[in-house]
């Protein structure tokens, strides 16, 4: 008597796989992405090259050590995954007249709002993450070599392109 009544439950709880079994064959599976937030930059500073020091023609702004780097701040998913990349060369126009100059961006990121203990992101593609607050910070600097400049205002764009992984 209590093997029929264990095999009955064996039959009873085996019906839901066969019935499953056998309406999987008429299920059509569709794939959607659906976007878990949205990546916001925001810029604090800009790149400041006002009276500042030369090194024979060559102008440098540390990310890490220059106060006059620029400083912008990324908002995405707390605790995402993310990967960074940007173009390092940039070229920069005299508003004024003719003439480009090459600027040789660096960039510094860091999971908290210190610039010091930031880490150079070079180019080599790496994942990242933003903090608890879903926050990156990036310091821009670079380099701009003066040796064959016409006088003028130049000017030009940083774009860093994020994509969460």
């Amino acid at each position: 008597m209590m093997y029929k009544k264990l095999l009955g439950l064996i039959i009873t709880a085996l019906l839901p796989v066969f019935a499953v079994a056998q309406s999987q064959q008429n299920v059509s599976i569709s794939v959607s992405a659906t976007v878990s937030g949205t990546i916001e930059m925001i810029t604090i500073n800009t790149v400041d090259f006002d009276d500042i020091e030369q090194e024979g023609s060559v102008i440098r702004v540390d990310p890490i050590f220059g106060e006059r780097s620029g400083k912008m701040v990324a908002r995405g998913t707390p605790n995402a995954e993310f990967r960074v990349d940007y173009i390092r060369e940039r070229e920069l126009v005299n508003l004024d007249g003719e003439g480009i100059i090459f600027f040789n961006y660096e960039v510094a990121g860091n999971r908290i709002d210190d610039q010091e203990t930031a880490e150079l992101l070079d180019q080599d593609i790496r994942d990242l993450q933003f903090n608890e607050e879903g926050e990156f910070y990036f310091w821009i600097g670079g380099t701009i070599d003066m040796s064959d400049v016409n006088p003028g205002s130049y000017q030009g764009e940083f774009t860093i392109e994020i994509e969460y992984i």
